[in-house]
């Protein structure tokens, strides 16, 4: 498909990181047990995951990262041609487990995926731009917060205490002029790290948003007592009127 760049010649993946199939294998089954039936007749190809319902994952090639770091590409609707609407997200595999990162994107990225196909409040929940956690001129569709830690409890803390901040209300304002998409634009939250050594990071369609990320790390998130880190995902979709 056009809408993924073929890898540069001379590129080469980290040694430890699965080919792209592999890794889309694992995400095919993490959306399977997350959604039953959601990737029924889907089929693994070039570097592609794709569904006969018009969606589809892909693995772009990698920009930044190490070996255990996996660039995902999602495609709701190849229809629309020819410039197909996606979003992008990144997802690493932290604790080495690739299909740990698998289901981390499932449940925050890919859940926003699920959630924009079938909207029931199924899979990732919704705010209007007027609500108290809304983004001015935009719905949202958002996932739930993952974490990922040494300690269960301190990975539980943080994610409460991250989803309390209300982070992209409080930070719209930093990065809603960048939001140009007329279909969606997808938003990462991410804080993580160790004790004196927490990194805050806001993604707008793949990309680190400075201002984002210097207003969210001015938050004043707690620091974990050992290494921990936090994630959620959203789609921001044009407000109607």
């Amino acid at each position: 498909m056009p809408w993924i760049r073929r890898r540069a010649r001379g590129a080469r993946p980290g040694e430890d990181r699965l080919p792209d199939l592999e890794f889309l294998a694992l995400v095919q089954a993490s959306l399977e047990e997350y959604a039953p039936g959601a990737t029924q007749g889907s089929t693994l190809k070039g570097n592609s995951l794709s569904s006969p319902e018009g969606w589809a994952v892909g693995v772009a090639p990698p920009h930044h990262g190490g070996g255990h770091h996996y660039d995902l590409v999602a495609l709701p609707d190849v229809s629309i041609q020819p410039d197909v609407p996606c979003f992008a997200d990144c997802v690493v595999a932290m604790s080495g487990d690739p299909r740990r990162a698998a289901d981390m994107w499932v449940r925050t990225a890919g859940a926003c995926m699920l959630e924009l196909l079938d909207p029931r409040g199924h899979f990732a929940d919704h705010t209007d731009p007027d609500d108290e956690r809304g983004v001015p001129g935009r719905h949202m569709i958002a996932s739930g917060v993952v974490g990922l830690g040494v300690d269960p409890a301190e990975s539980r803390r943080l994610q409460t205490a991250l989803l309390d901040a209300n982070v992209l209300h409080r930070v719209a304002h930093t990065f809603v002029q960048d939001l140009r998409s007329p279909f969606f634009d997808g938003v990462k939250v991410f804080y993580g790290g160790r004790p004196g050594a927490m990194h805050a990071e806001i993604r707008v369609n793949g990309e680190r948003h400075e201002p984002a990320s210097a207003a969210m790390a001015e938050l004043g998130l707690p620091e974990p007592t050992v290494f921990t880190a936090v994630r959620h995902f959203a789609l921001l979709l044009p407000a109607d009127g």
